[in-house]
This record gives C-alpha cells, structure tokens and sequence, in this order.
C-alpha cells in the first residue's frame, strides 16, 4: 500500500491575497470615484435648473446668476469645486444656463470635469386682449 503525501499548503491564502487584495482595493476606488463623479453631476444639474428657473421667471441674468451662486454655496460644498456658471441668452426668448466644475477626486488620474446645461424659455406674462 502506498501512502499519498499531503502537499503542505502553509501560506496559501497569504500569497492568494497579496495579489488579490490590490485588485479588490482598486475596485472599491473605482466605485467610488464614479459614485462622486454621478453626485458632481447631480449637483451641477441642480445648479443649472435653479439658475434657468429664476433667469426665466426674471428675464435678468444678474439676478438669475446671484441666485445660481447662493444655490451652490449652500448645496455643492465639497460636492462640486470651482463650479462656473455661463449663462446664455438664446434670442429673445429663450435662455441656455451651462453649469460646469470638478467632483471630488480620490484619485489624481482619470477624473472628468462635470458638466449640465438646462434650456428654456423666458416666460412672458400676456394680458387678455
């Protein structure tokens, strides 16, 4: 009768997670930096539909800008840095407001600048004739 020997496997799942774990771990990062990109993106189309809303009930860039400015100190902080808005008059009727920025980055490589455009028309209040 001849005897098997066991193969000794001492340290295995050692080795198995030093090439794994790197994976795993790089993984979670890309998630994650996409899970902020989505929530810049949110908050970018936030700005910009509150922007256009006041710029077409007002007809009044400065005051559509101020109100997009306010929106995004109280909402995007941390979320979307160095945020610009363009606000852009389509004719006489019509307005287009261009929200861009950066989400937050956890890597340096790789990372989009986000950016939403809302369009619309200025409203125009018409009496009975």
């Amino acid at each position: 009768m001849r005897r098997t020997r066991r193969r000794d496997e001492r340290g295995a799942s050692a080795v198995e997670m030093v090439f794994f774990l790197p994976i795993l771990f790089t993984v979670v990062l890309i998630a994650v930096q996409f899970a902020m990109v989505y929530l810049g993106n949110q908050a970018a189309s936030a700005i910009a539909r509150e922007t256009a809303r006041v710029a077409r009930a007002t007809a009044d860039e400065g005051k559509a800008r101020l109100a997009g400015e306010r929106y995004a100190d109280n909402m995007s902080t941390g979320i979307l840095n160095g945020h610009r808005i363009t606000i852009t008059p389509l004719g006489s009727d019509r307005v287009r407001v261009t929200v861009t920025g950066e989400a937050q980055k956890i890597s340096p490589i790789g990372v989009p600048q986000v950016s939403q455009t809302v369009e619309g028309p200025i409203e125009q209040f018409v009496g009975n004739d």
